[in-house]
């Protein structure tokens, strides 16, 4: 028994000095912790960034084309993987995020793209944005955009050729006038709508309905609103450049008005077009939302002064002509600043949208400040204007 126990004590003493040696030896392995102000920068992050591919949305296209003339000034660079699809967004010679360019439809597509989380960041109307903020939707809507841009247009040998000859002959119409529209909460169909009930003109979306003089028919897409006027589906619309444009030059279709020239004149100089964000990416890929949005707003810089560069990037990204876009862009108007006319002409939105019971939601009911509170943050754009001025002011 004595010489058992001798045996197992050398046993185990041989046992416990081999795991001794094994930690420290894995403890001389190990590499030191760094200490938390040796990060010199956090890690790069997966953008998914969202267009409806029409020129109200030109500011991410120049931005795309031109980033590298921008960094001269910025030090902030796009640079394509794949064309119009895959970019590294860089600052200096640090990625800051892989972007991911993705196209998605008009109307409420965009907004739904951001509560599918198929995209985080996208270019859109802001009235969907609205309605899906009115929804409980968690997105914001982040920076202006685009303003204007929206006509109404009819078949070249329709009875009018202004828009009070249009409400007169609308009013002695025995059948309504079908007239095309691209989305239920598209822009150019609410500004649409609201003067028809200005000039008292009885509409509905029903064609059963008797007692209407002009029928609104939903296209599905703005695609499909030059195809529908010239399949004789419809007489005319309300719909966003370029498709006015490219009715004129396909010679099927003739702008009547400027939407914004309405009665009873509430959307002048109305935004359109808006950038919105899920408030997930908002707080986890803030670096990455307030670089683009620099290049944004240089982009919109180059867009209000050199048209030749703004056509250029608009038929590459569109496939539109350069008569087109020569035709379209200058009835736009393009701009990052919530200025106090932005503010005002979107509290504007807010009403009509509320009054034509569009929100059943958390907007509805609500005065302008509190539905502005809900749906609009704007601390990543003024942080982006804050970098572009520093980096401006150093070189």
């Amino acid at each position: 028994m004595k010489i058992s126990n001798i045996i197992l004590t050398i046993m185990l003493s041989a046992m416990l000095s081999w795991i001794g040696c094994g930690k420290d030896q894995d403890s001389q392995e190990l590499p030191s912790t760094p200490k938390p102000d040796s990060f010199s920068a956090p890690p790069s992050v997966d953008l998914l960034l969202g267009h409806v591919s029409h020129d109200h949305h030109l500011a991410l296209y120049v931005a795309a084309d031109y980033a590298a003339e921008y960094a001269k000034e910025s030090g902030i660079n796009l640079n394509a993987v794949e064309d119009k699809k895959f970019y590294q967004l860089t600052d200096g010679d640090r990625k800051v995020a892989d972007v991911e360019i993705v196209m998605v439809g008009g109307g409420s597509k965009m907004p739904a793209a951001l509560a599918q989380n198929i995209i985080e960041v996208g270019y859109g109307g802001v009235a969907p944005v609205l309605a899906f903020v009115d929804q409980g939707t968690p997105i914001k809507l982040i920076a202006p955009l685009h303003y204007k841009g929206d006509m109404f247009v009819v078949k070249p040998h329709f009875p009018a050729q202004t828009w009070p000859e249009f409400v007169a002959y609308a009013k002695t119409v025995d059948q309504p006038i079908r007239i095309g529209y691209k989305s239920p909460v598209a822009c150019a169909k609410v500004i649409f709508e609201e003067a028809l009930k200005f000039e008292g003109i009885p509409f509905g979306s029903d064609p059963a309905q008797t007692d209407i003089k002009v029928l609104m028919i939903n296209t599905n897409g703005g695609d499909k609103l030059n195809t529908s006027l010239g399949g004789d589906l419809i007489d005319g619309y309300a719909g966003n450049n370029p498709f006015p444009a490219i009715a004129v030059e396909k010679k099927i279709g003739r702008i009547v008005c400027d939407l914004e020239d309405l009665p009873p004149g509430t959307f002048q100089n109305h935004p359109c077009c808006c950038i919105a964000a899920r408030t997930d990416a908002l707080r986890n890929k803030s670096e990455a939302i307030i670089d683009l949005l620099v290049l944004f707003i240089q982009a919109n810089g180059t867009i209000n002064t050199d048209l030749e560069k703004a056509v250029a990037s608009a038929t590459k990204w569109i496939g539109t002509s350069e008569t087109v876009e020569k035709m379209s862009i200058p009835t736009s108007g393009y701009s990052l600043e919530a200025s106090e006319e932005w503010y005002g002409t979107m509290a504007k939105w807010i009403e009509v949208m509320d009054g034509m019971d569009q929100f059943r939601g958390q907007l509805k009911g609500k005065t302008v400040e509190e539905a502005a509170e809900i749906t609009y943050d704007f601390t990543l754009l003024q942080k982006a204007k804050q970098k572009l001025e520093e980096r401006r002011s150093k070189k």
